[in-house]
């Protein structure tokens, strides 16, 4: 029964996916709006489209206050950048180019576990640069979501606080992407436009699946602590020395029409929730100074799955709910 169900699922899809396009059409928002020096916009191929299921693209309401109570701001320590020199431009893929993981664009496949994605990554890449390489491995997003208990609204809201605090009381296993064996235990939830992913019955899972050969209890990476990072200054000083971090900002409907560009939000967009994504660098194009970032909605949105959006006016929220983690090295 389960068979026939995903196969009439991958029908319905192929024949429809056009049509569901339309909150991504131009007919919703028109891209010539949108459209400056610095920023382009049109049509992303985000098949299995329709409205419904881009209110399952983003994530979180208003958890904001009761998160930020919880988590620190950094305060300076042996290990703080807060008197380095800070970079005109910077993009971590070429800063720590032994790192593969910082540039991989993953597919959330339809959910609202972009919090996830971005969590996971960024402590990923922090593993590979506090090791120079020695470790260079996804983190396995699935732990997160299934095992992490981290309490999650319909609308996928969730607060920060516990989800780092997973990370540093149990850690997540190596993970890789959809269709592989990479890791202990590679992503099950199937790309964007695929099968939908409430067809798949996902539980936790304490052993590893991909590889095998993995001891899963002894797999487990983890932070020796976490923390918010306050200003414009100190975000660009922790990247440069530490890795990504992990952004939490505001989206609004022409937000998925973004396909090159400094993103600046247009004055009739409507609001329409939360969302996460890696920060990843920064720079100037056009005279805008930009933030640089990682999505989770696949290679095909926006500039191969990453985004620039206009830096130091805090453009969305975007500089208000920076997180990131300190590595536990064995």
């Amino acid at each position: 029964m389960d068979k026939i169900l995903i196969l009439i699922s991958i029908m319905l899809l192929s024949c429809y996916s056009t049509e569901q396009a339309k909150f991504l059409h131009n007919s919703i928002i028109d891209p010539s709006d949108m459209e400056t020096n610095s920023l382009k916009a049109g049509e992303n191929v985000l098949p299995n489209s329709a409205e419904e299921e881009h209110q399952m693209l983003l994530e979180t309401r208003e958890v904001e206050a009761a998160t930020k109570s919880k988590i620190m701001y950094k305060t300076r320590h042996p290990r703080s950048a807060i008197d380095n020199q800070i970079h005109e431009e910077f993009d971590a893929r070429k800063g720590w180019p032994q790192c593969k993981t910082i540039g991989e664009v993953h597919d959330d496949g339809n959910t609202r576990w972009g919090w996830a994605y971005a969590t996971a990554g960024v402590l990923a890449d922090r593993m590979c640069i506090a090791t120079n390489g020695s470790y260079n491995q996804l983190l396995s997003t699935e732990e997160l979501i299934f095992c992490g208990g981290i309490k999650t609204k319909q609308s996928g809201a969730v607060r920060g606080d516990d989800v780092w605090e997973y990370l540093k009381s149990h850690g997540l296993v190596s993970g890789g992407k959809y269709n592989t064996n990479d890791g202990c235990q590679p992503s099950k939830i199937p790309p964007i436009g695929n099968i939908p992913t409430h067809l798949y019955n996902h539980t936790c899972e304490e052993r590893c699946y991909g590889n095998n050969t993995i001891h899963y209890y002894h797999d487990h990476v983890k932070v020796s602590h976490y923390y918010n990072i306050k200003s414009n200054e100190d975000i660009q000083k922790e990247v440069q020395t530490y890795g990504p971090v992990s952004v939490k900002f505001r989206v609004y409907d022409d937000f998925f029409l973004y396909k090159s560009g400094v993103y600046v939000k247009t004055e009739k967009s409507l609001y329409v929730r939360r969302h996460f994504a890696k920060l990843i660098g920064w720079g100037v194009e056009n005279g805008v100074d930009y933030w640089l970032l990682v999505n989770f909605w696949g290679n095909e949105w926006g500039q191969n799955g990453l985004f620039k959006i206009k830096r130091g006016t805090n453009e969305v929220h975007v500089e208000d709910y920076v997180y990131a983690g300190e590595p536990e090295i064995k």
